[in-house]
C-alpha cells in the first residue's frame, strides 16, 4: 500500500528478464484499478535463464496486460541487412518455437547510420558461408576449426583492406574495434583469439562468465592448496605445474628427484604460508608474483594478457574475501565454493584484458544490448543443444499455464508422463537457442557473417540437420516435435537456404566457406627519424589529491596517513643535557623526536584516565611497539626507567586541572572519542586564500606555500571528549620546551603554537568536529556545544607546578570564534557554511 500510494505509476524495462517472484511482487503492488504499470520487453531477447530470468513470467504478464503496443522500427541495422534478417526469421511462422513468441517484420528506423563503404571484395550484408563437403562432410571438430580459420582470415583481410584505404566507416578506416565475433562459449572464443593472433590481429574477450570458472582460478586453488600444506610434495609438484609457477615436466622431475632442490622448494612454500598467516593473503600473493616473475612469463604467451588479467582478478577477489576468511583453510573453502557458484556477482565476471582498439570476442549472453558495425557468428549452426534431464533439483519445465515446475517424481524410463516432460524440456531449450541466435544476428549494423552446412557427428548422426538455425529456413509447416524427429537430407537443407537467399534481393548470399590460409596483417611501420616530440602543454591542472594539516603547513604533496603525532619535532642535540636537579625518572629526561612522540601518543590513546590499574600494561605495550633503539640511546635509559617516567607522566596529566572544574581523571571512556578520523572536502583551496583568512582572524602562522588543493583534507583528532554538555578537542604534544615551569608558560607555548603552525591544525580540527556535531545533535549550536581546544605539552603538565596569571603550565586553551569557523567553511566550499551558528 505504501509503495502504491507513493508510486501510482511504474515503468519496468527489460521485463523479459523477470523471474516468477518478481512478477508476483509487481502484481501484488500494481494489480489495482488505481495503478498504471508499463512493462517493456522483447521476448525474443530472453536469454538469461541461467540467471533465473523466466520468459514464461513475461508471457504471463502479457496475458495480465490490458493493452499491447509494439516497437516496429529498427534503429540499428542498415536497410539491406534488415531485409536479410526479416527474410531469415520470416521464413518460419514459428521461428521462435513457442507459439506465444512471434516474429514481426521490422521496418527501417529513421536514426542515421554511419556510412560504410567497402571497395574490396564483394560481400553481402548477411554473408552466409557454407561448410565444405568435398569428399564427405567434415567432422564437427574440423568444421569448427574451418569456421574459425575462415573468420580470422576474413577479419585480417578486412583490416588490411582498411589500412590500404579500401574500407571506411564514417569516412575513416575500419578499425579492429568495429568488428565483433560472437560465440556461444569461451572455449570457441579462445580458438578464435588464437587464430587471430597467428595472423597478427589483436583481440579482446568480453564475457559474463565467472572468473572462478577460468583455468586461472583452478591454478590458484592448486597453488593455495600446496601453500596451505607445504610439506606434501605431491601438492607442491602440482602447484609447480601451474601457469603461476610455470615449471615443465623435466624441471618438476629434477626437483622431485633432487635431494637439495625439493627441500628448497618446501622451504619456499613454507615462507609463503607464514607470510599468508602473519601478514595476509595480499602481501603473500604479491611476493609470490615477484619471486616467480609471473607477469613476465604470462605476457610472453600469445594469450598472455588474458591469462594475466584472470590471475590478478582471482587474486583480487581472494584478497577481498580474505577480510572475512582470514585463515588459509577458510579462504580455500571460499574459493572452492565460488567455483561451484553458477551465477557470479558482477565483480566476479571476467574482465577485459585490454582497453586497446582490438577485435571484440564476445559471448552472446554478454553482447545483448550492444551493437557492432561488423559481426561474425562462426558456428551458430551447431545443433548440439543439450536437452534437459534429471538432476538433484528434478525435472524443470513450464506447464500449460506457463507456471514453472520442478518435478521430483521418480518416473519409469518409458512412462508417458516422463516422455511428455522431456519433450517440453527439449522444446524450451530449443526456443532459447533460437533466441540466442536472434540476439547474435541482430547485433550487426552493416554486415553479419554466418556459417551453415553439414558436419559429421557419431551420435546423433543427424545433429546438424536438426539444428535450430536450419529450423528457421526449413521448419515452416512443421511442429517443433516433428522437427526434432525429422531426418532432412543435405540437399533438402541446401534447397531451403537457396530459396531464402533468392527471395532476399541479394541481401543474403550463400558462398562456399573460404579455405585459403589467412594472410597476416601488415601493420604500417614508422620511420624513427620522422618522430618528433610534441610541445609541452602550457599548463597542467593539479590532480585530485588528499592532504592534511601537515601537507598544508609543510608543502607535502600527499598525506595519506594524516597522522601528525609530532612528526616534525626534531630530536634534541647531544649537548642538550638536563640540569643535575632533574630526577632520573622525570619525563623531561625522556627521549625526544618523532618516534618518542609516537610512543607517548600510543600511551594516551589506550589508557583509561579514570582507572590507573591498566596504565602500566598500556605503557609496556607502547614501549614494546616503540623500542629504545628507535626512541633513544638504548644504553642510557633502561625499560624500567622509561616505564616509571611514563607512569608519572600519565598520573600528572590526568590529575592536573586543565580548566576550572575539569581534569582528565573525570573523563570516562564513555565520554571520549580517540583518534577521530575525518575527511573534509576541499574542492578549491589555495594557499593565498588560507593565508588571508588566518591573518584577518588574528592567527600567527608561518606563511603557507602549498600547491592549490582539489580533493580532501584528512586528519585524526587525538581526543574529543564531552564535559558538562560541551565538546572539547585535545591534542597531545611531546615537544621539549625546557626544564622549568616558566618554559611551559603562556609566552613559550604561544611561540611553539605559532612556530609550528598549530593554530591551523586546531582550526581544521574545530571545523571537522563542528560538522560532526551538527550531524548528531538535533539542536546543535556552536556557541553552546563547542567547548574549545586544548593543546597539552605533556612534559610540562604537572599539578606540582603552580599556575601563573591563570595559565596552567603546559596547557594551551583556545576557543575559535564562530565567525572564523564560518569563514573557513566558506573557504572550503561548504554549501552549508551559513548554517554554522
Amino acid at each position: 500500500d505504501a509503495i502504491r500510494t507513493r508510486f501510482p505509476a511504474a515503468l519496468i524495462d527489460e521485463f523479459q528478464d523477470t523471474d516468477p517472484l518478481q512478477l508476483a511482487i509487481f502484481r501484488k503492488i500494481f494489480d489495482t484499478r488505481d495503478s498504471l504499470v508499463l512493462l517493456v520487453g522483447d521476448p525474443k531477447q530472453a536469454i538469461y535463464s541461467f540467471r533465473h530470468a523466466d520468459l514464461h513470467s513475461y508471457l504471463r504478464a502479457k496475458r495480465w496486460a490490458a493493452e499491447h503496443w509494439s516497437l516496429t522500427d529498427n534503429q540499428r541495422s542498415s536497410r539491406p541487412l534488415l531485409n536479410a534478417l526479416n527474410r531469415l526469421f520470416g521464413s518460419n511462422d514459428r521461428a521462435f518455437v513457442l507459439p506465444e513468441v512471434q516474429y514481426r517484420q521490422v521496418e527501417y528506423g529513421a536514426k542515421s547510420r554511419a556510412p560504410f563503404v567497402d571497395r574490396s571484395e564483394t560481400r553481402a550484408p548477411l554473408q552466409v558461408w557454407r561448410l565444405p563437403d568435398d569428399g564427405g562432410e567434415l567432422p564437427k571438430t574440423r568444421a569448427k576449426q574451418a569456421a574459425v580459420e575462415a573468420t580470422a582470415a576474413e577479419i585480417a583481410r578486412l583490416l588490411q583492406a582498411a589500412l590500404d584505404g579500401h574500407i571506411t566507416l564514417d569516412a575513416r578506416a575500419l578499425r579492429p574495434g568495429d568488428i565483433a565475433v560472437l560465440v556461444r562459449s569461451r572455449s570457441l572464443g579462445g580458438e578464435v583469439k588464437r587464430a587471430l593472433a597467428s595472423l597478427s590481429v589483436g583481440a579482446v574477450e568480453l564475457s559474463r562468465d565467472s572468473i572462478f570458472a577460468s583455468p586461472e582460478a583452478r591454478d590458484w586453488e592448486t597453488v593455495l592448496t600446496a601453500i596451505a600444506s607445504p610439506t606434501r610434495d605431491a601438492l607442491l609438484r602440482a602447484a609447480l605445474a601451474t601457469e603461476i609457477f610455470g615449471r615443465d615436466a623435466q624441471q618438476i622431475e629434477r626437483i622431485a628427484a633432487g635431494e637439495t632442490l625439493l627441500p628448497g622448494w618446501i622451504m619456499q612454500f613454507m615462507e609463503y604460508r607464514d607470510l599468508w598467516v602473519n601478514r595476509g593473503f595480499g602481501p603473500m600473493y604479491r611476493q609470490l608474483f615477484t619471486d616467480q616473475a609471473v607477469a613476465k612469463r604470462l605476457l610472453a604467451q600469445i594469450d598472455g594478457e588474458r591469462r594475466l588479467t584472470n590471475c590478478l582478478h582471482v587474486a583480487e577477489e581472494l584478497q577481498q574475501a580474505a577480510q572475512s576468511h582470514p585463515s588459509p583453510e577458510a579462504l580455500l573453502r571460499y574459493l572452492k565454493s565460488a567455483q561451484e557458484e553458477q551465477n557470479p556477482a558482477d565483480t566476479a565476471q571476467l574482465r577485459l584484458e585490454s582497453d586497446q582498439n582490438l577485435v571484440q570476442i564476445v559471448t552472446i549472453h554478454a553482447c545483448k544490448g550492444l551493437e557492432y558495425p561488423i559481426v561474425f557468428c562462426p558456428f551458430l549452426c551447431d545443433g548440439g543443444t543439450k536437452s534437459g534431464g534429471p538432476s538433484l533439483q528434478g525435472y524443470e519445465y513450464h506447464d500449460q499455464s506457463l507456471l514453472p515446475v520442478i518435478d521430483f517424481n521418480d518416473y519409469a524410463k518409458d512412462a508417458p508422463e516422463l516422455i511428455a516432460i522431456k519433450g517440453q524440456i527439449e522444446l524450451e531449450k530449443a526456443a532459447e537457442t533460437v533466441r540466442l541466435m536472434y540476439v547474435a544476428l541482430t547485433r550487426a549494423v552493416h554486415r553479419c557473417y554466418l556459417v551453415i552446412g553439414p558436419y559429421q557427428t557419431k551420435s546423433p548422426k543427424d545433429e546438424c540437420a536438426r539444428s535450430m538455425l536450419n529450423w528457421l529456413v526449413a521448419g515452416s509447416g512443421r511442429s517443433p516435435e516433428d522437427w526434432f524427429k525429422s531426418k532432412l537430407t543435405t540437399q533438402e537443407l541446401d534447397a531451403a537456404w537457396a530459396a531464402v537467399a533468392s527471395a532476399s534481393d541479394a541481401a543474403l548470399v550463400i558462398d562456399p566457406l573460404p579455405t585459403l590460409a589467412g594472410v597476416p596483417l601488415q601493420q604500417p611501420t614508422t620511420d624513427g627519424t620522422a618522430l618528433t616530440t610534441p610541445a609541452p602543454p602550457g599548463n597542467i591542472a593539479a590532480g585530485w589529491r588528499l592532504s592534511s594539516y601537515s601537507g598544508l603547513s609543510y608543502g607535502a604533496r600527499s598525506e595519506p596517513a594524516a597522522g601528525d603525532h609530532d612528526a616534525r619535532i626534531i630530536a634534541a642535540p647531544a649537548w642538550a643535557h638536563p640540569p643535575a636537579d632533574i630526577a632520573p625518572d622525570d619525563i623531561l629526561r625522556f627521549p625526544r623526536g618523532p618516534d618518542a612522540g609516537d610512543c607517548i601518543h600510543a600511551v594516551f590513546e589506550t589508557i583509561d584516565f579514570t582507572d590507573c590499574s591498566g596504565w602500566e600494561s598500556a605503557i609496556t605495550k607502547a614501549l614494546t611497539s616503540h623500542p629504545q633503539s628507535r626512541i633513544g640511546d638504548p644504553t642510557s635509559l633502561p625499560a624500567t626507567t622509561l616505564t616509571r617516567m611514563l607512569l608519572q607522566l600519565v598520573g600528572d596529566v590526568s590529575a592536573t586541572a586543565l580548566l576550572s572544574g575539569l581534569s582528565l581523571a573525570s573523563v570516562p571512556l564513555s565520554r571520549r572519542l580517540t583518534e577521530l578520523e575525518f575527511n573534509v572536502p576541499a574542492p578549491h583551496l589555495s594557499a593565498a586564500a588560507l593565508n588571508t583568512l588566518l591573518k584577518q582572524s588574528g592567527y600567527e602562522v608561518p606563511t603557507l606555500t602549498f600547491g592549490a588543493l582539489e580533493g580532501y583534507l584528512k586528519g585524526f583528532i587525538d581526543l574529543v571528549f564531552e564535559h558538562q554538555g560541551q565538546y572539547f578537542i585535545l591534542d597531545w604534544k611531546s615537544n621539549h620546551l625546557g626544564y622549568t615551569a616558566d618554559d611551559y608558560g603562556g609566552a613559550p607555548l604561544a611561540r611553539a603554537m605559532a612556530d609550528h603552525g598549530y593554530h591551523l591544525q586546531y582550526l581544521l580540527y574545530s571545523l571537522a568536529l563542528d560538522r560532526y556535531l551538527r550531524l548528531r545533535i538535533a539542536d546543535y549550536r556552536y556557541d553552546t556545544h563547542f567547548g574549545g581546544v586544548l593543546y597539552l605539552f605533556v612534559r610540562g603538565v604537572r599539578p606540582a607546578w603552580p599556575a601563573a596569571r591563570n595559565e596552567v603550565p603546559g596547557v594551551f586553551f583556545h576557543r575559535p570564534a564562530v565567525e572564523t569557523i564560518r569563514a573557513l567553511n566558506h573557504l572550503l566550499g561548504s554549501p552549508s557554511a551559513a548554517a554554522v551558528t
